[in-house]
């Protein structure tokens, strides 16, 4: 699937359904992007999609993966190079964004299980470290604020786990980031040390009463724990 687009410095967006990875229609790619490809879509089925002893509870890593592999709504695309360009990659990324939401469905209960994720094959963990993280650091406010999440992940990734601190599930064998609709089982992501104010009241008016008992519940600790604030950063500066 190629789709033509503006403001970016790629003339056209590639995208790649996981199913014609399995079926080998693949065209336009060189043998080491389908490669690249292959490796992730392995992990994603290896990883992604089975239980774990250290993931702290039970289920999948994942419990969306494989729903978003049966329904043909999991996307690849591959960029090359061994560095990561800010000014560059925030234009292209910001591109896949608005061309994930054009993609069907869009509203359907099915939309949550859509998700494309951008390969760095030849980014080394090292690399990905500081450079994918600032990326995924930069951008993730704005997505945030239009509903979706953007994940970084790559070998070696420090994150923890929400349920075991021990596990860490965003790692990958090849750096690259997610990105999918935000669901209420996200609000650990979007405060604290991985997030701020604004994101947490982007998650509150999307949500609102829609929000599970188990992340009430997540609240409330970090209520008690101060971890938690609903001032966003403009009216802290204009207090000052």
């Amino acid at each position: 699937m190629s789709v033509s687009t503006n403001g970016s410095k790629q003339s056209a967006l590639t995208l790649i359904n996981a199913s014609q990875i399995e079926s080998e229609e693949l065209t336009g790619l060189s043998d080491f992007e389908v490669n690249a490809c292959k490796t992730i879509l392995r992990w994603a089925q290896e990883f992604l999609c089975k239980p774990n002893p250290q993931l702290g509870r039970e289920g999948p890593v994942c419990p969306f993966t494989q729903p978003s592999l049966h329904h043909r709504l999991f996307w690849l695309t591959v960029r090359r190079g061994s560095s990561i360009d800010l000014e560059e990659s925030s234009q292209v990324v910001d591109a896949y964004r608005e061309l994930f939401l054009e993609l069907e469905p869009r509203t359907e209960s099915d939309s949550l299980l859509k998700t494309i994720l951008i390969v760095f094959p030849e980014v080394s963990a090292v690399t990905a470290r500081t450079e994918l993280e600032a990326l995924q650091k930069k951008l993730k406010p704005d997505f945030v604020k239009r509903g979706l999440m953007l994940g970084q992940f790559y070998e070696g990734c420090p994150e923890p786990g929400l349920w075991n601190d021990s596990f860490h599930p965003l790692q990958s064998p090849l750096p690259l980031l997610a990105i999918r609709n935000m669901v209420p089982s996200d609000f650990p992501f979007l405060h604290g040390k991985r997030g701020n104010a604004d994101m947490l009241i982007a998650y509150l008016n999307r949500f609102g009463k829609n929000i599970p008992r188990e992340v009430k519940q997540l609240m409330v600790e970090a209520l008690e724990s101060s971890d938690l604030t609903l001032q966003p950063k403009e009216s802290t500066n204009r207090e000052r």
